[in-house]
This record gives structure tokens, C-alpha cells and sequence, in this order.
């Protein structure tokens, strides 16, 4: 495209050096600036010349052939009796598989970093996340095959048989002595059906290093192509491959360990460190035996236990339901702090904290109120009031109520139900001469 975009240059000088007098048709001038106009003039880059190597370079790739290990078996059309009975058969998932980056050594601390931030997601439930977090890393760092292995196993856990084979591959393809990656493979096509093949990966990865809870899984896919193992480790011999096997040229094996196992565990909850801690930090209760149902409150840091006996232990002030606050005695190693870096776990905590204040302030408030009403009550019984006098205090506030209460003991009062009567009116902006009784007045002038 240069070379051409050089000698229609070239052409154009060349016309515009040989300008005809008189002919209007062939004038270079008004053909210029039809050239002018031309869209795809100011796309003509004159940075030139930077190296076309540059100019020309794409993105690499790592690209794996899928289309024997996901290829149906000839024996899947054959259905047996138990094969309907088989709970664990998935089928063909339609989900993109995660993307795949060229090999690469990627750093320790890239390694602890992303083993990091996946643990914290699948012990959320969260295992696409725990996905994303590889699939980052090896954005950033490369393909490794642990990486790889790893990816594979949160989507066989996530019922993604086929993007599963499709990472075992792949890190069987950077490094093909990968036991992890022959297990897990044959794991996938066994939720298949893939017999033949789930047959050939078990067996691999049992012959490179035997694995007992793998034995079971691999008895159950022998027998379903009624292959007999035998062996001290149940596997069946095969010299032919096991001369090839060995005459391959080892790979150059990154140096990084193999961190990945078959089946995803949940990591158990990490401790708390010993840290000081201070009064009014915000911190959450956990591992409780005796006392289960705290685990997972709030609470507020109040002070160290001062008690000799309690050396150790901290005084928080726990948050409970309907608003309730308790302070209880706590060991250290109970007491988990906030992560000032996570704030979507300190956005929460927050947000929690905000409605139990709400809720507790609301509580208190109904308790003042019926505090004040059963002070009214008692001072109802000991009155001789008509119905009337009563339901009228009942619908005054109950502060309102005990403050008419109090004025009608004084000696002026006479009468005590008009004088509650015409107060409670007063107060409730109603006309106390409507119902036209003289003594609402009389009571008025007594005030």
C-alpha cells in the first residue's frame, strides 16, 4: 500500500509539472480539489515512516484445537440402564469459554496475590468472580498451568464441563507432564459421558502419581468400557504406553509449584491478628462455641476486660435484634476487625450500624411513651371520671394527658371530669361551649 500510495504521488506531480494551457477537462486546478475532498485524504498517514513491523503488529495469541476432546463418543449413543440413574452427567455447556492469553512464568506475587483474592471469593459463594480474578492475572502475567488448572477446576464446580477440558488443555499444552491437568480433564469427560477419554486422562495421571481418591472415578470409568484394573494401585498395565511416555523429551518446567487440586474446599475463615484494639473500633464476633447464635454480629470495641481472670478477653458492646445493645466479655481470638482497605465490608457494616440506630431509637422512644401512658392509667383508677373525661385523655399524647392530670389535684378543681374535659379540648383545638355545658366554663375560670 505504501509503494502505491508513492507513485500515485509520483503521478500527480508529474501531471501537475505537464499543465495543458488550454484544455479545461484536464486542468490539475479543478481536479485538486475534488483530491481535497476525497474522504480517505486525511487517512493517508504521513507519520511515515514509522517501521511497518509496528504499524502492522497484533495481539498475541494461544489458541488450543478443541474439536477431538469435545468430539462425541461413539458409545454415548448406546444408553444403558444406570446411565439414566447417573446424577453427576452434565451436558454441554453454551457459555463462552474464558479467554485464553500466550504462556508466561507469572510472579510469586502475582501467584499469592490472585489465590488471594479467589479465596476470599468462593468463601463468598462467589465462584465467577473467583474465575474473573484468573483470568485478570494471566491477562496481566500469562498463561501459567497452575493458573490454568486452577480455572478449569472453578468451572468444572460451576458446571462447565467443556471450557474445563478446554483449560486442562491448554496447560497440558505449556507443560504435558501436568498431573492436575490429566486428572481434572478426565474428570469433565466423565460428567460427559466422554468414557473413552476420561478413561485415558485417569490413567495417565494415576500412572504419573497415584492419587486414592481419584481410584474410585477411575474403577467406574474402566468398568463402563469393561476394562479390568489391576496392579498393586488399580491401575492397568499398558508397556507400549508407558515406552512412549517415557521417550518424550521432558518440557522446561516453570518454576512455580503446583498449588491446584481436583475439588474445590473452602478455605477455613482466617484468624484475626493479634492486634490492639481500641475503644469504639467497629469489629464482628466469629467462631463462637458456646455461643453460636452471636457469631456474625456487630459490635463495638468498649475496653479490655479489667478483670484479672479475663486476662485477654475485651468488653464489647454487641448489637442484637429489635435494637438491643448487650456488652459481654470476649475472647480476642473471637473478635475480627474490620479491613479498613475493603470498603464494600466497611460500607456495610456502616449501613447495618445506621438502621440498628434507627431501630433502637424508635424502640426507646415507644418505651417513653408507654411509660408516660401507664403512669396515666394509674392515675385514671384513682380518679372518679366519666367515660367521656377518659376517652378525651386517651386521645391527648400521653405527656399531655399527665400534665392535665397533675393540674386537676389542686383544691380549686371542683369538678374534675369537666375540668379534664375542657383542657383536653383546649388542647385538641376543639370548642369546649359546643357541647353547651355551663360547667366546661365554670372549670375554664377555676384555671
Amino acid at each position: 500500500r505504501v509503494l502505491l500510495r508513492r507513485l500515485a504521488m509520483a503521478e500527480e506531480a508529474t501531471n501537475g509539472g505537464a499543465q495543458p494551457s488550454g484544455d479545461v477537462v484536464f486542468d490539475p486546478q479543478e481536479e485538486a480539489p475534488k483530491v481535497e475532498a476525497e474522504p480517505k485524504k486525511p487517512e493517508v498517514k504521513e507519520v511515515e515512516e514509522i517501521d511497518s513491523d509496528i504499524e502492522f503488529v497484533s495481539e498475541m495469541t494461544f489458541t488450543v484445537d478443541m474439536r477431538d476432546e469435545l468430539k462425541d463418543e461413539d458409545m454415548q449413543q448406546e444408553m444403558k440402564p444406570d446411565d439414566l440413574d447417573d446424577h453427576e452427567r452434565l451436558p454441554k455447556e453454551h457459555e463462552a469459554w474464558p479467554q485464553l492469553f500466550p504462556p508466561a512464568n507469572a510472579s510469586a506475587q502475582l501467584r499469592h496475590d490472585t489465590e488471594k483474592a479467589a479465596a476470599v471469593a468462593m468463601q463468598a459463594g462467589d465462584f465467577t468472580g473467583a474465575i474473573n480474578v484468573y483470568t485478570e492475572a494471566m491477562r496481566s502475567g500469562g498463561s501459567n498451568p497452575q493458573m490454568l488448572c486452577t480455572r478449569s477446576a472453578l468451572l468444572l464446580k460451576m458446571k462447565r464441563p467443556c471450557a474445563a477440558i478446554r483449560d486442562c488443555t491448554a496447560a497440558l499444552k505449556i507443560n504435558n507432564h501436568m498431573v492436575k491437568a490429566y486428572r481434572l480433564r478426565g474428570m469433565a469427560h466423565r460428567r460427559l459421558g466422554h468414557w473413552k477419554k476420561s478413561y485415558r486422562d485417569l490413567t495417565e495421571a494415576q500412572q504419573l502419581k497415584f492419587d486414592p481418591d481419584t481410584s474410585e472415578m477411575h474403577k467406574l470409568v474402566a468398568g463402563k468400557l469393561g476394562v479390568t484394573l489391576t496392579g498393586p494401585k488399580g491401575n492397568q498395565a499398558e508397556p507400549k504406553r508407558s515406552k512412549a511416555r517415557e521417550s518424550r523429551s521432558p518440557p522446561v518446567r516453570m518454576s512455580v509449584p503446583d498449588p491446584i487440586i481436583p475439588e474445590i474446599h473452602f478455605p477455613p475463615p482466617v484468624a484475626a491478628p493479634e492486634q490492639p484494639l481500641e475503644k469504639g473500633q467497629a469489629v464482628i464476633l466469629v467462631g463462637l462455641q458456646k455461643a453460636p447464635q452471636l457469631n456474625g454480629r456487630r459490635g463495638v470495641i468498649e475496653r479490655e476486660d479489667p478483670r484479672p481472670a479475663s486476662k485477654g478477653r475485651w468488653e464489647v458492646e454487641i448489637r442484637l435484634d429489635h435494637g438491643m445493645l448487650e456488652v459481654k466479655s470476649i475472647k480476642r481470638e473471637n473478635i475480627q476487625t474490620l479491613n479498613k482497605v475493603d470498603r464494600e465490608a466497611c460500607k456495610a457494616w456502616a449501613k447495618a450500624e445506621k438502621a440498628h440506630k434507627e431501630t433502637r431509637e424508635t424502640r426507646e422512644q415507644q418505651e417513653e411513651i408507654q411509660k408516660y401512658r401507664n403512669v396515666v392509667e394509674a392515675k385514671l383508677s384513682k380518679l372518679s371520671l366519666t367515660e367521656k373525661a377518659k376517652n378525651l385523655l386517651r386521645t391527648l399524647g400521653p405527656e399531655q394527658s399527665l400534665s392535665v392530670l397533675d393540674r386537676c389535684e389542686g383544691p380549686a378543681v371542683t369538678n374534675v371530669s369537666d375540668f379534664v374535659i375542657t383542657q383536653a379540648k383546649l388542647l385538641l383545638g376543639q370548642d369546649s361551649d359546643s357541647d353547651g355545658e355551663p360547667d366546661a366554663k365554670k372549670a375554664r375560670s377555676e384555671v
